[in-house]
């Protein structure tokens, strides 16, 4: 098949040429708007994410007047910065929590080693008091003898803080060495561990005085079929010592109830003994709960009873002043209760430094 020629002139072998030396464009890429070792230096602060915010903050107060591409450069690389540095914050944050001893985290600073406002005190109140007390008189000297007591409830990280739930319990001995308290037995078995059953019986509690300085307390022994337990919390200082004296109820005497009803921590309320029904005594004066655990006292300040319980109004939704309370008495009889530790060394020494029985007790 034939084919055409292609005839190139010398007109354009020399055009070609002189295209071919033509000089260089002018035009240069231009220097990138953060140097790299900019960059290193900058990248180490992402470890730290308070003072790499100030430098961010600095450097674009200090590049608002720079052109746009500058600007948008810098935004651009401090942005990612500050996005790195937040994720790593937040992960080792994370792993500093889960693996860190608890005296590292900032919870246990609200757990103290003992009663401080208990040690600090120099004297106790005279019980039983020679004329009966009115109700700011027993609002002033045995309030303080009662403690606000929490089971324990255990975080993700498996530290141990006050749960939710709240009882009452009440200072029974104060010796050089601790102090011992009562309190409701269902208050310190309430748990919210997943892996403790029900019927496990717990090895301490959080307790707090009026202050709101929680401590953990040792739970020494418990009956529960008296609904009734003992803490016990060392003692770091002081020496100033306290024996709650024990008394019989009679059935309409007055009675001064001192719990936490609702979370109102440190509430005071009247009434009389209803009734004497077995092992417990009926109460008339108002209790809600929070109330478990705490003191019924006489009007000279004697311990009659500890609230253990109220009528459910789910049953009946009529039935009003229905609480009932743990006799005092059953502090005496050691064979229905269950020791741990040195429980029962410390309830025979509070039971020795009780006035015998057959005292005559104070009259109202």
């Amino acid at each position: 098949m034939p084919s055409d020629k292609v005839v190139v002139s010398a007109e354009e072998i020399g055009l070609i040429q002189t295209q071919a030396h033509a000089p260089a464009s002018s035009f240069q890429t231009p220097p990138p708007p953060i140097p790299l070792w900019v960059k290193l230096l900058l990248s180490i602060f992402v470890l730290v994410l308070p003072l790499l915010c100030i430098v961010a903050l600095i450097l674009r107060i200090a590049f608002r007047t720079q052109p746009p591409r500058i600007r948008y450069a810098w935004a651009s690389f401090l942005s990612n910065l500050l996005i790195a540095s937040g994720l790593l914050f937040t992960v080792a944050t994370a792993v500093l929590v889960s693996i860190a001893p608890p005296s590292f985290l900032p919870i246990s600073t609200l757990v103290n080693s003992g009663l401080p406002n208990l040690d600090e005190r120099t004297t106790f109140p005279t019980l039983p008091a020679t004329t009966a007390l009115s109700s700011a008189e027993v609002s002033a000297q045995l309030k303080p003898l009662v403690i606000v007591v929490s089971p324990t409830t255990r975080l993700w990280n498996h530290q141990e803080v006050p749960a939710q739930s709240l009882g009452a319990g009440v200072l029974l001995h104060a010796t050089k060495d601790g102090y011992l308290f009562a309190t409701a037995n269902h208050v310190v078995t309430e748990t919210t561990h997943p892996q403790t059953t029900p019927h496990a019986a717990p090895t301490h509690v959080m307790v707090a005085l009026q202050s709101g300085l929680w401590s953990t307390a040792d739970v020494v022994a418990a009956s529960p079929s008296l609904d009734l337990a003992l803490l016990w919390v060392p003692r770091h200082s002081g020496q100033a010592d306290f024996t709650q004296p024990l008394a019989s109820a009679t059935d309409g005497q007055d009675v001064f109830v001192i719990g936490h009803p609702e979370g109102l921590k440190y509430t005071l309320s009247t009434g009389i003994i209803s009734g004497l029904r077995d092992q417990s005594l009926q109460i008339s004066a108002a209790i809600s709960p929070g109330n478990s655990g705490g003191p019924v006292y006489d009007a000279h300040g004697n311990l009659i009873g500890i609230v253990s319980a109220k009528f459910d109004h789910n049953n009946d939704l009529n039935a009003e002043n229905l609480g009932f309370a743990a006799r005092s008495e059953a502090l005496r009889d050691t064979t229905q209760w269950t020791f741990q530790g040195p429980g029962q060394q410390l309830l025979a020494a509070y039971l020795h430094a009780l006035p015998q029985p057959d005292a005559a007790p104070a009259k109202n």
